[in-house]
């Protein structure tokens, strides 16, 4: 299967987008998902920290795609600006403001969620373990499509959410397509959805990730011996296949402890754990905090 095919079979949802406006030098946690979120910066700059170890500066036309479950922080230094940015103006765009101070400029930027799954299974950005940070000239394709997106959001009519949701889409896939030509290791994934002789047992992960998989029940399914499949799993996805399984595993169990109300032993057991503290173990070494103190912070 080629990498167009894989491209051709993303299907991307997006939920309202709003104009975050954060003010002077604050510090605005968006702290932990279970869904990808995209900002897209229309005015001013600021510092952000991703994922704790990763540092970047975003302004004026910068996209910043970051996965799910992936905190995320910006520091608006209004560092930079030579002369006051003008305020955007979009009308019937929800607006969210961050932040009280006036001694600096601030950052305005089209954020939302994504919602992107994989031939009809979600989980496609949870194997994107990576931001995607990309400051766009003014004549970028990209660019020039984020602002026809912006400019949908801003004057609704009738077909504004199919419209917008397609350009969002083309966005998506430009930039999946140009960082993945680039030989960008978060899109590593991608190589091993084109395999089309490792699916079976990618897909059996995705859908029941809950369920008794070891090497051999995985080899099976896609037709190759132990040995051959753990080798060529390894090669496309930088990962041996239960090490893969495993971070499906956790990040379905954030996803489960964020979006329900289901107790941690329950969710352990649908992920494939029979030890609720052996779950807890692993839950803490993916994400740092134990599944109960990781549900008190989502819902912060």
């Amino acid at each position: 299967m080629s990498i167009d095919r894989v491209l051709d079979q993303l299907d991307i949802k997006m939920s309202p987008f709003a104009l975050c406006e954060l003010r002077g030098d604050c510090l605005v946690d968006v702290g932990v998902r279970p869904f990808a979120v995209l900002h897209y910066v229309l005015a001013g700059s600021a510092t952000v920290n991703i994922g704790g170890n990763l540092t970047a500066d975003v302004s004026t036309g910068t996209v910043l795609l970051a996965p799910a479950f992936l905190t995320h922080a910006f520091h608006v230094t209004g560092a930079g600006n030579s002369r006051r940015v003008p305020r955007p103006h979009l009308k019937g765009v929800r607006r969210i403001v961050l932040g009280t101070g006036t001694e600096a400029e601030p950052l305005w930027a089209i954020c939302g969620r994504l919602e992107i799954a994989y031939r009809g299974i979600g989980g496609a950005l949870s194997l994107l373990r990576k931001p995607l940070v990309e400051h766009l000239p003014p004549n970028d394709r990209v660019r020039l499509a984020l602002d026809e997106f912006v400019y949908e959001l801003s004057h609704a009519t009738v077909g504004t959410h199919a419209i917008a949701e397609s350009l969002l889409a083309q966005c998506v896939i430009r930039l999946f397509r140009r960082h993945y030509l680039a030989g960008d290791p978060a899109l590593r994934w991608i190589d091993g959805a084109a395999d089309e002789k490792l699916w079976p047992a990618v897909e059996a992960m995705l859908e029941f990730p809950g369920s008794e998989h070891d090497l051999e029940s995985l080899a099976a399914r896609c037709a190759l011996s132990r040995s051959v499949f753990a080798e060529r799993f390894g090669k496309a996805y930088q990962s041996g296949p239960i090490e893969f399984l495993r971070a499906i595993r956790m990040h379905r169990a954030a996803d489960l402890l964020t979006r329900t109300d289901l107790p941690v032993k329950r969710i352990a057991e649908m992920t494939g754990y029979c030890s609720r503290s052996y779950f807890s173990r692993a839950f803490k070494s993916e994400f740092g905090l134990p599944p109960s103190d990781f549900k008190k912070v989502a819902e912060e």
